[in-house]
């Protein structure tokens, strides 16, 4: 009975790590506001940069970029110069803020759409991973008790022969006992790390490590802010990105291989591969970075709001 009960346990085991291996995010985030913002890129020295750079900061005016909105900054900006203290706010400026407001209330909807995918598919691989240890571990476990167990056999079979004053025999079953223990041992560490197949069709690390010129995974304007340099002598975030998981793939590859480099290449930041619990957790750890930098671009979203409805202070 035990032996069936552990039969049926590790087949439902298989089986649910076939399942969530298997489970991709169906998240759109390519558009899913509705809205399609269209990135917009200041002139450096332009007019309209000068006047924009006097009136919000470098973090809200790259937002403002990302999502489009330099043309009706300009344009409120301009209002603001022109409106007199003394005077109620003009209906086009209203106009024109509430639509500012609407359009990155949209902006919000698009970055956390791209994040909840980003977030699922961490998740999904960090369980997995979580699976196959658990896999691992009791095959481990299962190897112990075998070698306790022949271990207390072989003690307890030699001292009755040696009761029996057959101490030859009694010998002998000693060294079976050890080299069956050490059998064991030896099998133990020869084993290799189970494996998962684990697919990924719509990868977003891949886009970020072959740095294409435009993403099919997520929006424009996301695309944008991990893209474009955050000042004319730093890199992307995507490129910063791109660094830190080459020194990710290059600590799991402890051989230095070129060959098994290319291979590892392909599994991270390809359709799918089969994967072991280390790789998952360090394809986790890629798609943990990537989340962190999304959910950064709503702290850069709420300064440009902030700065869009405070008072304008006239220079």
């Amino acid at each position: 009975m035990a032996t069936l009960s552990g039969c049926l346990s590790n087949r439902q085991a298989m089986s649910t790590l076939k399942r969530v291996a298997s489970d991709n995010c169906h998240i759109d985030s390519s558009g899913t506001s509705g809205y399609v913002f269209h990135p917009t890129n200041l002139v450096p020295g332009s007019a309209d940069d000068s006047l924009l750079r006097r009136r919000y900061g470098d973090r809200g005016l790259r937002m403002a970029q990302a999502v489009g909105l330099t043309n009706l900054l300009v344009q409120m900006t301009q209002l603001e110069q022109h409106q007199q203290t003394d005077q109620p706010t003009s209906l086009r400026y209203l106009a024109l803020r509430q639509k500012l407001t609407d359009q990155l209330q949209l902006a919000n909807f698009d970055i956390a759409t791209a994040a909840a995918l980003v977030d699922c598919d961490s998740k999904r691989a960090t369980l997995t991973a979580t699976l196959l240890t658990r896999r691992e571990n009791s095959r481990e476990k299962r190897m112990t008790i075998s070698a306790i167990t022949i271990g207390a056999v072989a003690v307890i079979g030699a001292s009755l022969l040696n009761l029996h004053e057959q101490h030859l025999t009694a010998d002998w079953f000693h060294i079976a006992g050890g080299v069956g223990e050490g059998g064991l041992g030896v099998l133990a560490l020869r084993q290799k790390p189970p494996r998962a197949e684990y697919s990924h069709p719509r990868n977003p690390l891949r886009e970020i490590w072959t740095h294409t010129g435009t993403s099919t995974v997520f929006p424009p304007l996301v695309w944008y802010y991990l893209t474009k340099p955050q000042t004319d002598n730093s890199q992307s975030l995507a490129d910063a990105l791109h660094s830190r998981w080459e020194l990710l793939v290059s600590l799991d590859e402890k051989a230095g291989n070129s060959r098994k480099h290319k291979h590892r290449e392909i599994a991270y930041f390809g359709d799918g591969d089969t994967y072991t619990a280390e790789e998952l957790t360090v394809r986790a750890a890629m798609l943990g970075q990537l989340e962190t930098e999304l959910r950064l671009m709503n702290n850069d979203l709420t300064i440009l709001l902030n700065e869009i409805v405070r008072p304008s202070v006239k220079r």
